[in-house]
C-alpha cells in the first residue's frame, strides 16, 4: 500500500542549491541499490523524486520573478500615487492662495486632509477635484484650472486604479508560487530522508555502503525565511 509523505509550504530546512543536490545523489543511489531498498520504500516515491527534482528548476525562478513583479508592481503603484496626490496638493494650495470662496475650497477638498499613500485617499481627492471642475468648467477655468489640467487628473486617477489593480494581483499571486517553491523543495527532503532511512536499514553492518546513505542527512541547513510561520501542511501519497 503507498505510504503519505507529510510535506508542507513552510520554507524548507536547507538551501535550493543543496536541496537539488540531495536529491539527486538520493536518486543516484536508489536506482543504484534499487534491487535491495526498493522494498523498504514507498510505491513510486523514485519516480515522484525524479519529477520533483526536474520541476524545482521551473518553480525556484518562478517564484523569485513573483516577488521581483510583486515589488515593481508595488513601486508603480507609490509612483501613481505620489503624482496624484501631487496634483491634488497644488490645486488646493492654489485655490487657497487665491483666497476662493468657502464653498468652492469645500468642494474641491481645501483643508481636508490626504494621506500620500492612501489609495483611497487620493483617489477620492482627485475625483472630488475631477467632479467639480466638470460639474462648472466656468468656475474651474476662473480659478485658472484648464482642459489640460482636467485630463491630467483623469489620467492620474486612471493610473493609480490600474497600479492597485496589478499590485494586489501581483501580490496575491507571490505567495502561491512561493507556497508551491516550498512544498516540491520539502517533498524532494522527505523522499530523501526516506532513502536514507531506507539505505541505513539495509546496509546496517556495511559501513562503506551506509555511509554513503548517512551523508544525505549531512550538510548546512537553509537559513529560516520570515514567511515560514504561515506554513501549511500537505499529505502526499506516493504513487
Amino acid at each position: 500500500m503507498p505510504a503519505t509523505l507529510i510535506v508542507t509550504s513552510s520554507y524548507p530546512r536547507k538551501g535550493f542549491t543543496t536541496i537539488t543536490q540531495l536529491g539527486l545523489k538520493a536518486l543516484h543511489l536508489a536506482l543504484t541499490h534499487a534491487a535491495v531498498i526498493s522494498p523498504r520504500l514507498p510505491e513510486g516515491l523514485v519516480e515522484g523524486l525524479m519529477s520533483d527534482i526536474e520541476s524545482f528548476g521551473d518553480v525556484v525562478p518562478g517564484a523569485k520573478q513573483a516577488r521581483s513583479e510583486s515589488v515593481a508592481a508595488t513601486s508603480e503603484q507609490f509612483a501613481a500615487l505620489a503624482d496624484g496626490h501631487e496634483r491634488a496638493r497644488q490645486v488646493r494650495a492654489a485655490l487657497h492662495r487665491l483666497k476662493a470662496p468657502v464653498d468652492v475650497k469645500r468642494a474641491y477638498g481645501v483643508g481636508r486632509r490626504t494621506r500620500k499613500d492612501s489609495v483611497s485617499d487620493v483617489k477620492a481627492a482627485l475625483q472630488q477635484i475631477l467632479d467639480r471642475a466638470k460639474e462648472k468648467p466656468a468656475e474651474a477655468a476662473s480659478l485658472g484650472i484648464v482642459q489640460k489640467d482636467v485630463d491630467g487628473f483623469a489620467l492620474a486617477l486612471a493610473a493609480i486604479t490600474d497600479a492597485d489593480a496589478k499590485q494586489e494581483q501581483r501580490r496575491a499571486s507571490a505567495p502561491l508560487t512561493t507556497q508551491e517553491r516550498n512544498r516540491v523543495g520539502n517533498r524532494i527532503l522527505a523522499a530523501v530522508a526516506r532513502i536514507e532511512g531506507a539505505g541505513r536499514l539495509e546496509f546496517a553492518n556495511d559501513p562503506v555502503k551506509r555511509g554513503s546513505f548517512e551523508a544525505l542527512g549531512a550538510g548546512p541547513k537553509g537559513r529560516r525565511s520570515a514567511g515560514a510561520a504561515g506554513s501549511t501542511t500537505e499529505e502526499v501519497a506516493s504513487g
